[in-house]
């Protein structure tokens, strides 16, 4: 009876001290201060790693911390009790690029919905811009970049080399209100005959053309109402061929912020067609914007705010393709790391080497590779590599490899997870998960094994080429 009661003494002691814990936890996070309301609950998630309140609150503050890998985790763990948590995973899913599990959880939340909540058709356009993201993930184009600088936005026009030739582009700041300023952008052709320029109406951005007459400008139109609408339309660009028209708009089929589109007059109808968005890796959740592109030279350049401090941009120079080349690989996490502008073809502005590089920077460890191909030849960099397309391959392998040693620790976790367990619940729930995880590594195994068998093969009938 004695040590009944010192047992449930302790219990009670601990689960005040847990609650007085939570509540201290929680009157940080009201107060905005999410470093140290992260603090306790990481702190209360050691003792009770599975409460769902805990793995909640602890994700909410990596949320607002902008720490997504971690919070996305603890969403995950946090289970179904707190709906909002959807939300959450909906927006870090499609900000981290996984779209067809963002679109997932923005369905699943929806369906928590009443159907007259006014917030509703807010989300159904966060939904349709996810699923907007899942179709293009599928298509992003192979480019090489000939270079990327980070500059004031105020002044990134500057950092586009390109002949007047191609006519010739203005930057002006346009003032829209007190707390608002954009970019007014004038496109002039090279015969200095005809402008498309942006211009503010009732706060909203739109653009205009006008031609020149003898000794004066026509009155300016709108270039075309299949190209303005309801959202801004900014950054024009003609191409030399007269009818590719090139702009930026921010519409409901951008996946955030501007994003870049291309449209084609037709002289027959006199219209143009519906405008495209061109996709990854141009377009991003961020503000991607300004095409040029220089087919007489094989250049072309955007700017762009991703992953950049306010008032920043970066612009990047880079080969315009053909026709359109897509990436294709079965590996996920390279198709997005791609699509976000971290792996991509570097090449020299002269037309030089080819090589596929982390952010356009061949790094100490990227040219330390090791790679055998038989007992007499050992690659160690990527210029090495003979096949075609040897060296994206290799930087696939890589992943793949990470993504295995990534899923190896998560299991090391789980089987922690599954000691520390407290009921037979949560133990056949950690060991489905265990099990599944177990499954897909042995999957990663034999996928590294079979692209290190191609990517060898590849390479000898190469190298052993008459």
């Amino acid at each position: 009876m004695k040590f009944k009661l010192i047992f449930l003494s302790l219990f009670f002691t601990l689960t005040l001290f847990a609650a007085q814990r939570s509540g201290e936890g929680e009157a940080f996070f009201n107060n905005k201060q999410y470093v140290k309301a992260r603090e306790v609950y990481e702190a209360l998630l050691k003792k009770k790693p599975n409460d769902a309140t805990y793995n909640f609150r602890y994700a909410r503050c990596c949320y607002e911390l902008k720490d997504a890998e971690p919070a996305i985790q603890h969403f995950e763990m946090s289970g179904t009790k707190f709906p909002q948590r959807d939300l959450y995973l909906g927006e870090l899913y499609y900000n981290t690029y996984r779209f067809d599990q963002s679109v997932m959880a923005y369905q699943t939340y929806i369906a928590t919905l009443d159907s007259t909540d006014k917030k509703r058709p807010e989300f159904l356009q966060k939904l349709k811009r996810s699923e907007n993201a899942a179709r293009l993930i599928n298509k992003v184009e192979d480019i090489a970049i000939v270079d990327s600088v980070q500059v004031n936005k105020n002044e990134f026009l500057q950092f586009y080399k390109f002949s007047s030739e191609l006519g010739s582009l203005k930057q002006e700041p346009l003032k829209i209100s007190s707390r608002r300023s954009t970019d007014k952008m004038t496109y002039t052709t090279q015969r200095q005959d005809r402008v498309y320029f942006s211009d503010s109406i009732k706060g909203r951005m739109d653009i205009f053309t006008s031609f020149k007459l003898l000794d004066t400008w026509s009155k300016p139109v709108s270039v075309s109402d299949v190209i303005n609408t309801h959202a801004n339309e900014n950054y024009p660009f003609l191409l030399l061929d007269g009818v590719t028209l090139y702009f930026a708009s921010d519409n409901e089929n951008s996946l955030g912020g501007y994003d870049l589109f291309v449209t084609r007059y037709t002289p027959s109808t006199n219209s143009y067609l519906p405008p495209e968005n061109i996709g990854f890796p141009f377009n991003s959740p961020a503000n991607d914007y300004m095409m040029v592109i220089d087919e007489q030279h094989k250049l072309g350049w955007f700017a762009t705010d991703r992953n950049q401090p306010v008032g920043k941009v970066v612009v990047y120079t880079f080969v315009p393709n053909v026709s359109k080349t897509i990436i294709r690989s079965e590996d996920n996490d390279f198709i997005r790391r791609a699509a976000q502008l971290k792996v991509y073809r570097k090449v020299a502005a002269a037309g030089g080497g080819n090589e596929v590089t982390q952010q356009g920077k061949t790094t100490d460890k990227d040219k330390q590779i090791e790679f055998i191909v038989n007992d007499s030849v050992v690659y160690s960099h990527f210029s090495q590599f003979k096949s075609e397309d040897g060296s994206k391959h290799w930087l696939e392998l890589q992943s793949l490899s990470d993504a295995t040693k990534k899923a190896q620790v998560e299991l090391a976790a789980q089987r922690n997870r599954y000691e520390l367990a407290e009921n037979d619940g949560d133990k056949k729930k950690i060991a489905e998960a265990i099990l599944d995880l177990e499954w897909r590594m042995r999957e990663m195994q034999k996928q590294v094994t079979s692209k290190s068998v191609q990517l060898r093969n590849d390479e000898l009938k190469t190298i052993n080429k008459p």
